[in-house]
C-alpha cells in the first residue's frame, strides 16, 4: 500500500514519447512538489482526447488515472502535449489549443474535488510550460 515515505505523486496524461518524461517531472518537482509522475500514455494524447474514443479505451484511461489518484494519492493530473509529436503532428499553437480542450475533457471525468487538472506543453526547447 502507498505511504508518504514513497514520495508524492502527480499523474501525467500524455504522449508515449519518452523525451517528455524528464521535462514534465522537472516541472512537477519545481511547481507542485511532486517527486514522481505516474504516466498514462497514448500517442499524441492531447489530440487523442479530442477524438472519437472507443468507450472501452476511454474507461481504461480513466481507470488508470484513478489508480494513481487513489493508490498514490496524486493530487495533480498533468495533461500534456509536445512539439515534434508523431501522434499529433500539429503546430505548437495547435498543441496549446488541444491541451486546453483536453484539460476540459479530463476535468469532466468526475475526479475527486481536491484533484487539480493542469495543462502542460513540452515546447521546442524541451521544457515544460503550464498552459492552463
Amino acid at each position: 500500500m502507498y505511504s508518504e515515505e514513497h514520495g508524492t505523486f502527480a499523474t501525467d496524461v500524455g504522449c508515449i514519447d519518452g523525451r517528455t518524461r524528464e521535462p514534465i517531472l522537472a516541472w512537477a518537482r519545481k511547481n507542485i512538489d511532486a517527486e514522481w509522475a505516474d504516466t498514462v500514455t497514448r500517442p499524441g494524447m492531447d489530440g487523442f482526447l479530442l477524438s472519437e474514443i472507443n468507450p472501452v479505451i476511454l474507461e481504461d484511461l480513466q481507470k488508470q488515472v484513478l489508480v494513481s489518484v487513489e493508490k498514490h494519492n496524486s493530487k495533480y493530473i498533468l495533461v500534456s502535449g509536445h512539439c515534434e509529436c508523431a501522434g499529433n503532428p500539429v503546430s505548437e499553437d495547435e498543441h496549446r489549443t488541444c491541451i486546453v480542450k483536453a484539460v476540459r475533457v479530463v476535468r469532466s471525468w468526475n475526479l475527486p474535488e481536491d484533484v487539480k487538472v493542469i495543462g502542460l506543453l513540452v515546447n521546442a526547447q524541451w521544457q515544460a510550460e503550464q498552459i492552463i
